[in-house]
This record gives C-alpha cells, sequence and structure tokens, in this order.
C-alpha cells in the first residue's frame, strides 16, 4: 500500500475513533443527565411542583423552546393541559386545537413516543395554518404510563431557527417519561394518602368526640345507678330503724325487750355510718381495718336478728347451724356489711318467700369457713365469673352490683376468700373463707 493511501487510512480511523468517542461522551452526558433528573424528580412528592419540574427538566434535557405536559382523565375520556411553557396565550388555543392535539391524543391512543423532525414537511400536519404562523420546526411527544396505567403525556417543540430534533432526543424523552410516570404515581400515591390520613384523623377525632361523649353519659348513668343502689342499700337499715322506734314508743315494753331493740337500732345507725364510709374506701381504694375478737354466734345471730325483720315482709326464713361458733379475729362492721350484701342479693332473688342459711365449720384448724345460701332461682350462668366485678348486677330493680365487689375487697382485705356455687333452680350458696387468727400487717 502506497504511503498517501496509509496516510488516508490512518485518518479515517482516527476520525471514526473520534466520532465514537463523540458519542460515548454524548451518551454518558445523556445519562448523566437522566440520573440527575431521576435524583430530581425523587425528591419531591408535592403533585404541583412535581409536574412543573417535569416540564422544565425535559425542555432542558432534550434543548427544547417550549412545551406542556397533559394528564389523562379515564374518567371524561380525554386529557387536560397541567402545565405549559413558553406559550402565549394565544399560541396555546391555537397549538393546543391544531397542532398538539392530534399529536398528543395520537400518542395518547397509541401509547407510543412521537417524532416529527420538519413539521413544515410533515404529511401529519399539512394544511395546519399554526404550523406556519407559530413556525413550528420540530416536534416531540412521549407518553407517561405506570406499569399499564395510562397517567398522560409530554410535549416538547422547536421554531423555526433552531434545531432539529433527532431520534436520541425521542430517545431521552421517553426514557425521562417513564422516570416521570414513576414519579406522578408516587406522588399521586402519597396524596391519596395523605387525603386518607386526614379523613381517617377527622374520623378518629370525630370518634373520640363520640367516645368522650359516651363516656360522660355513661359516668352520668353510673353515678345515677350508684346513688340508686345506695339509696336502695340505705333504706334496710333505715326501715329497721324506723321499725324499731316504733316499738320503743310503747309503754308496755318490757326492759330487757327494749334494751335488745335498741342494741338493734344503734347497729342499724353503725351499719348505715359504715356503708357510707365503705363506699366511700371503695372508691378511694383504701382499705383499712379495725381487727378485734369476735365470738362467731354473737355475730351471726345480730346479723340474722338485723335480717328478720326485713325478710319477714316476704316470708323468708332466717336459719342457723354454726359447727364453729368460737372466736374469730376480724373487723366486725366491714364484716358485717359483707354478710349484709349478701343477705340483699338472696333477699331480692326470694321472690316468692324461701330460706336463708347461715351455717360456719372449721377447715384444717386455721381457716373459718362460712356458707350463705339461699333457695332462689341461683345466678344466670352468663354473670357467675364476673359477679365480684364493679357493676355486675342481676335480678334487682335497683342497683349496679357493687355490693359485692365490696364485699370481695373486704374479705380479701382480711386474708380470705369468697366465692359462690350456683345452679339454674338451686338457689346460691356464697362461701365466705377467714384466717382463724388474722395476721398483724392485716390491720391497716
Amino acid at each position: 500500500m502506497s504511503q498517501p493511501n496509509e496516510r488516508w487510512y490512518a485518518k479515517g480511523q482516527t476520525d471514526e475513533l473520534r466520532q465514537q468517542i463523540a458519542a460515548l461522551s454524548r451518551r454518558q452526558a445523556e445519562l448523566t443527565a437522566l440520573y440527575e433528573v431521576g435524583k430530581e424528580l425523587a425528591s419531591t412528592l408535592d403533585l404541583n411542583q412535581l409536574l412543573e419540574l417535569i416540564l422544565n427538566r425535559a425542555i432542558t434535557l432534550v434543548r427544547a423552546e417550549r412545551g406542556f405536559l397533559v394528564l389523562w382523565d379515564a374518567a371524561s375520556g380525554d386529557f387536560e393541559i397541567a402545565v405549559a411553557r413558553q406559550f402565549e396565550p394565544r399560541e396555546r388555543d391555537d397549538a393546543e386545537a391544531e397542532i398538539s392535539r392530534r399529536l398528543i391524543q395520537n400518542v395518547l391512543t397509541q401509547r407510543e413516543p412521537v417524532i416529527t423532525i420538519n413539521a413544515q414537511e410533515d404529511p401529519r400536519f399539512m394544511g395546519s395554518e399554526s404550523i406556519v404562523t407559530y413556525s413550528i420546526r420540530s416536534v416531540l411527544a412521549a407518553p407517561l404510563i405506570f406499569k399499564s396505567d395510562l397517567i398522560g403525556a409530554i410535549y416538547v417543540d422547536t421554531r423555526l431557527g433552531l434545531r432539529r430534533f433527532q431520534d436520541t432526543d425521542l430517545a431521552l424523552l421517553n426514557a425521562m417519561a417513564n422516570q416521570a410516570a414513576v414519579a406522578i404515581h408516587m406522588a399521586r400515591l402519597y396524596d391519596s394518602l395523605q387525603t386518607r390520613n386526614e379523613q381517617l384523623e377527622a374520623a378518629l377525632a370525630e370518634l373520640k368526640e363520640t367516645q368522650d361523649e359516651l363516656v360522660r353519659a355513661e359516668r352520668l348513668s353510673t353515678v345515677g345507678k350508684m346513688a340508686s343502689s345506695i339509696i336502695h342499700d340505705i333504706k334496710s337499715p333505715l326501715t329497721v330503724i324506723k321499725g324499731y322506734v316504733t316499738f320503743l314508743a310503747r309503754d308496755d315494753l318490757a326492759t330487757e325487750k327494749r334494751q335488745q331493740m335498741v342494741r338493734t337500732v344503734i347497729n342499724a345507725i353503725d351499719t348505715f355510718t359504715g356503708m357510707t364510709q365503705e363506699i366511700l374506701d371503695y372508691a378511694h381504694g383504701e382499705s383499712t381495718l379495725t381487727l378485734q375478737p369476735v365470738n362467731v354466734r354473737g355475730f351471726v345471730e345480730s346479723v340474722c336478728s338485723f335480717l328478720e325483720t326485713n325478710f319477714a315482709r316476704k316470708g323468708i326464713e332466717t336459719k342457723i347451724a354454726l359447727a364453729f361458733s368460737d372466736t374469730l379475729v376480724m373487723d366486725v362492721e366491714k364484716m358485717r356489711r359483707v354478710f349484709y350484701n349478701i343477705a340483699s342479693n338472696a333477699y331480692d332473688a326470694m321472690e316468692q318467700g324461701g330460706t336463708f342459711t347461715i351455717t360456719s365449720d372449721l377447715k384444717d384448724d386455721y381457716y373459718v369457713e362460712f356458707h350463705l345460701k339461699d333457695t332462689g332461682p341461683g345466678i344466670p350462668e352468663q354473670i357467675r365469673d364476673t359477679l365480684f366485678e364493679p357493676f355486675v348486677s342481676w335480678g334487682k330493680e335497683h342497683g349496679t352490683g357493687l355490693g359485692l365487689a365490696i364485699a370481695r375487697k373486704i374479705v380479701e382485705d382480711h386474708g380470705g376468700y369468697i366465692g359462690v356455687v350456683s345452679e339454674d333452680g338451686q338457689g346460691a350458696d356464697f362461701i365466705i373463707r377467714l384466717p382463724r387468727i388474722n395476721l398483724p400487717h392485716l390491720a391497716r
């Protein structure tokens, strides 16, 4: 090969290499630009701000003169311009009507990008006055698609005297459109989540307000029920006091009988005072005991003596069967309240009369076990497990079930146990188990 030919060949290889290097440099610059655009698009979740950013970056990326971004409305089957750049008001109307609408509609329908290198000679725009009027030279449009969902499209163009778009520009715009579609989808999802959160917050606020109203109403209802229960409970000692005071006014009453009645009245007054204090103690969580040795027989007989007047109104008979009648250490007034509360439930349960029996026995030489049994209909199965919880009640016109809750607290404060055995139609058997000698720390 001659020397000139060698130089020509070497020059050709150099030029080709330079072209390849230039192409690689352009490709690197394009990829870098796409990467930077992707980072920018991911930097915001504000939809309006994002749409403006997308259009600005699209114009910059392909060195367009102007453009607009449209969003597809599946409900109406049409699109609307969301953002526009460098269009005068008159131009927007004409261009959107004559040029871009047809082109955008085609992009949206076909879901494929479109390039017009020379709009002046493109047969698709022949007869369009605006091509000439606004000197439009080159057009690019790319659809915005997330997975299979059509979101909208980007339109950009240049006018005469400026560069023509190339296929590489279309590839760049289409690549950016894919990034933009993802960003718009995420922004819409974020908006939807924010709207949903606002709705949930509003619903929660409304629910809380409703719950607060219900709590207030429930508290008022509970206060009313407790007041009704307390009034109902204090009627018993007041009835006893009234009845015995009437007898005490008689001149023919024997001294021994009068003294017995006085003692009963005093016990009723103590009970009345103790009831109010115990309810306050229960509400405040206090558990002060005044422990002293108590004769079991005398204690049980005084309880039955107090109950007899009221029980007689329904023909209810009281019975005592004490296998253990010796001394037991306890707070006598509080324990009397326990027995009265159980007896009150028995009284309400036995509508047609019956028998209320109190028995006692010594268990393991350490516990004294009392049984307070009635012959009523028994405790409904659905409340047996929660019977000693506050505000659980059955078969009573008045009351909230606070009586047995107080009874349990008093027994447990003594270091004892209270429970119940009941079957439908077999009455209720309340079991109270107390330590025979209370430990010193219980007297607090």
